[in-house]
C-alpha cells in the first residue's frame, strides 16, 4: 500500500505537468520570508474570483496497480466561498476497501453522490506565483464528512486534515488554480457502513477546466 500511495502521488505530478501546473503539491515552505507577501482582504478576494465557475474533468486513482480515472465535475461560487459536487464519484474507492464487502458494495452500487465544502484562502502567497495568477487554497468538507444512505444504512466517507508523507512532508486537502484550471486534492481517510469500518488514508487528485 506504500508503493502504491507514492505511485499515486508520482502520478499527481505528472498531472499537473500535463496540464501547464508548474509545481506539485506546493504549500511555499521553501520560500523565504524575502518571496512571500500577506494577501490584503481585495487580493485574497481576487483569488476566490478568480477561482469561481464551473469545473469539469477527472478525479485520478489507482486500479490494482494501474493508473485510472473517473469523471467528475465540480463549481465554487465566490459569494459564499463554497465547493459543491453534485455527482461525486464514490465507486473508485472499491479498489481500497476490497477486503470489507458490505463496504465495497456500497461504494461501488451506491452511486454519485453531494459533496459540498469550504473554500479558504491563504492569509500569504509566494510572490512568485502570484506575480503569475497561480493560486493557492484550502478545501474542507462541512464536517470533513460526505453522508449517504444505501440499503438502509447510514455510509460515511471521512476527510482528513492532512497526510504524512515521507516524501512530500505533510500533503493538505489543497486546490491550486492557473490559468481556468485547477486541481484538488481530496484526503480521504476512512470509509464507514453501517457499524463495519475501513480506513483507506489515501490522497486523490481530480484536475479540471472550466
Amino acid at each position: 500500500m506504500k508503493n502504491l500511495k507514492n505511485a499515486i502521488l508520482i502520478l499527481f505530478c505528472s498531472v499537473l505537468a500535463a496540464t501547464t501546473f508548474t509545481s506539485c503539491l506546493s504549500d511555499d515552505n521553501n520560500d523565504n520570508n524575502n518571496n512571500v507577501i500577506t494577501l490584503t482582504g481585495a487580493q485574497r478576494t481576487q483569488t476566490l474570483q478568480a477561482l469561481a465557475g464551473d469545473y469539469s474533468g477527472y478525479l485520478y486513482f489507482y486500479n490494482t496497480t494501474k493508473k485510472d480515472s473517473v469523471e467528475v465535475d465540480w463549481k465554487v461560487s465566490a459569494s459564499d466561498s463554497t465547493f459543491t459536487s453534485f455527482s461525486f464519484p464514490i465507486s473508485f474507492l472499491q479498489n481500497y476497501v476490497a477486503t470489507n464487502s458490505a463496504i465495497k458494495d456500497a461504494v461501488t452500487n451506491a452511486g454519485s453522490q453531494t459533496l459540498i465544502g469550504a473554500v479558504n484562502t491563504y492569509a500569504q502567497a509566494s510572490t512568485t506565483y502570484w506575480n503569475q495568477n497561480y493560486y493557492f487554497y484550502l478545501l474542507t468538507p462541512a464536517n470533513k464528512t460526505l453522508n449517504f444512505t444505501y440499503n438502509g444504512k447510514a455510509c460515511q466517507i471521512t476527510f482528513a486534515d492532512y497526510m504524512a508523507n515521507s516524501s512530500y512532508g505533510y500533503i493538505y486537502p489543497q486546490i491550486q488554480y492557473y490559468n481556468k484550471k485547477s486541481s484538488i486534492n481530496f484526503v480521504i481517510k476512512s470509509v464507514k457502513v453501517g457499524d463495519d469500518q475501513i480506513d483507506v488514508n489515501t490522497v486523490f487528485q481530480a484536475v479540471g477546466s472550466k
